[in-house]
């Protein structure tokens, strides 16, 4: 049994990568029509690149029962043919009882799923179902990469270690949660700051990182305050700054090409920071 903290370690160790492809599929943006095979496509041209795929479930939905096929396709084909990679599942569930349970099952055991996001406004009621193997993940929303985030995320709150962000306290809580290895926590990169204070609560654990891309996030910044000291457990996604970069029969290509520049910036930072890979 390996902690999903680990394979995590080992997917990024793979490709000497911290990137992460979202998958979400616009059928007014893609340059072919059929999701499955944009999807392919995008996976066959980065997957050496690449710890991480994840496809937003939200996209696949909004397309109905051929969105929901595609993103099972896509899933499947993603571990058959880059074996090494994660599949986060963005999802943000965040039920409790039966509901939980039964989210958690779907997750994992229909979609397949490595790991999923997780909203934990109801608590630790919220995290229990996602958490009970502990070779599989979850990333709780804690500190969005929105503006609106700030209109209750950084409210400031009472806690036994004195007043904090609430961002701060689910960081801490999930800290505590932690006990199988298999908490990870999600924090935009468009707020350097709280991205510092998430990793300075939680040292040792992973960190999902959205909005280095078409959301104008700081990649210096991200790398330098969303790595633990090793320079590892964080991973930077990027969706339609890299799936997007062509509307043209080259879209894989010109893909590849922008996963290609992302994973070569991330690892010169880590490199003058003296955590280059092995």
């Amino acid at each position: 049994m390996v902690q999903f903290s680990r394979r995590l370690e080992e997917a990024s160790l793979a490709t000497q990568s911290l990137v992460c492809v979202g998958l979400d599929p616009d059928p007014n943006r893609m340059p072919v029509p059929d999701v499955f095979e944009f999807n392919k496509a995008i996976v066959d041209a980065t997957k050496d690149l690449v710890c991480a795929y994840k496809p937003n479930a939200a996209f696949y939905e909004a397309l109905g029962l051929p969105g929901l096929e595609a993103m099972a396709r896509t899933v499947a084909y993603i571990h058959e043919n880059a074996p090494h990679a994660v599949v986060i599942g963005d999802v943000k569930r965040g039920d409790i009882g039966p509901s939980g349970q039964s989210y958690a099952k779907a997750s994992f055991g229909v979609w397949g799923f490595d790991a999923v996001t997780v909203n934990a406004w109801g608590g630790l009621d919220t995290v229990e179902p996602f958490i009970a193997d502990p070779e599989l993940g979850i990333f709780v929303w804690c500190r969005g990469s929105n503006p609106g985030s700030a209109d209750l995320q950084d409210l400031t709150v009472e806690t036994p270690q004195g007043r904090m962000p609430l961002y701060q306290r689910l960081a801490s809580s999930c800290r505590e949660w932690n006990t199988a290895g298999n908490v990870g926590l999600v924090v935009g990169a468009t707020y350097p700051e709280q991205l510092e204070a998430v990793r300075n609560i939680c040292p040792d654990m992973p960190i999902l990182i959205p909005g280095v891309g078409a959301q104008g996030g700081d990649l210096e910044a991200a790398v330098r305050s969303g790595t633990d000291h090793r320079g590892r457990l964080a991973v930077i996604s990027s969706s339609r700054g890299i799936i997007y970069a062509s509307s043209g029969p080259d879209f894989a290509h010109r893909a590849r090409s922008e996963a290609e520049t992302l994973r070569t910036k991330i690892n010169e930072i880590l490199a003058n920071e003296g955590l280059g890979w092995p």
